[in-house]
């Protein structure tokens, strides 16, 4: 694809190509992290990382690109195997004491379906205050740790007041029933927006009938129902 072109390909969009990618490793202007993202996000991304140095709470992204392959091992680990799984009310539920559509369902409030993360996109990133870090602290990346008294409390007060400033957003900063409240998650705007008004809905379908995924089934079966309840389904302002 031509760099200048912000259009995304269905399989990029799913997570099964990279060329809409960039490779960012040990670059002194973003203090050394190692991330891949978007070509256009690039710039904004590090705009938004320099200022909140400046101002005191030191923003290192945790998560950034993730592509289908990974998904699907995300996906499949919490399906596959006997875990305890994270509900939205702050609960646990063992994962094979739930039928397998219950699983799905169970799975879905924090890990999406392969094909349908937006960090597919490269135009999202889970983020933490590295102050919070060099104090040896383990990221969990919970609701707790962005709420007053919590390690990240600080960074989610300058997010909520500086992200649209360089054109990012928070898509689950509220619970609206789908995916479930991530304040730490971020988006930049112009690209995602264009992202999902292209999602490939039925390429995404025959994709996952293709591959191994656990509990595909009952996630093909539903998926338009799936789509509009986590991936559109999010916060817009």
């Amino acid at each position: 694809m031509s760099v200048n072109n912000s259009m995304m390909t269905p399989e990029q969009l799913i997570g099964l190509n990279q060329d809409h990618l960039l490779n960012i490793e040990n670059n002194t202007e973003l203090l050394g992290q190692t991330f891949q993202c978007h070509h256009e996000v690039l710039i904004p991304i590090a705009k938004l990382i320099r200022q909140s140095e400046m101002d005191g709470v030191p923003l290192r992204i945790v998560s950034s690109y993730r592509s289908f392959e990974r998904q699907a091992e995300i996906w499949n680990s919490k399906f596959n195997n006997d875990v305890e799984l994270n509900l939205r009310d702050g609960t646990t539920v063992n994962s094979f004491e739930l039928t397998p559509r219950e699983r799905v369902n169970a799975i879905l409030h924090y890990s999406a379906v392969p094909g349908t993360s937006r960090h597919h996109w490269g135009t999202d990133f889970d983020v933490f205050d590295a102050a919070a870090i060099d104090q040896g602290y383990d990221v969990q990346l919970t609701e707790e740790e962005f709420e007053d008294k919590g390690p990240c409390s600080g960074l989610d007060e300058w997010l909520d007041y500086n992200l649209e400033k360089f054109g990012f957003f928070k898509p689950y900063r509220e619970d609206k029933g789908g995916v479930a409240c991530e304040p730490w998650h971020i988006s930049y705007r112009p690209i995602a927006e264009k992202a999902l008004d292209e999602f490939p809905l039925e390429f995404l379908k025959d994709t996952l009938r293709q591959m191994e995924i656990g509990g595909k089934e009952h996630i093909t079966s539903r998926l338009e129902s799936l789509v509009r309840k986590y991936v559109y389904n999010i916060c817009t302002e």
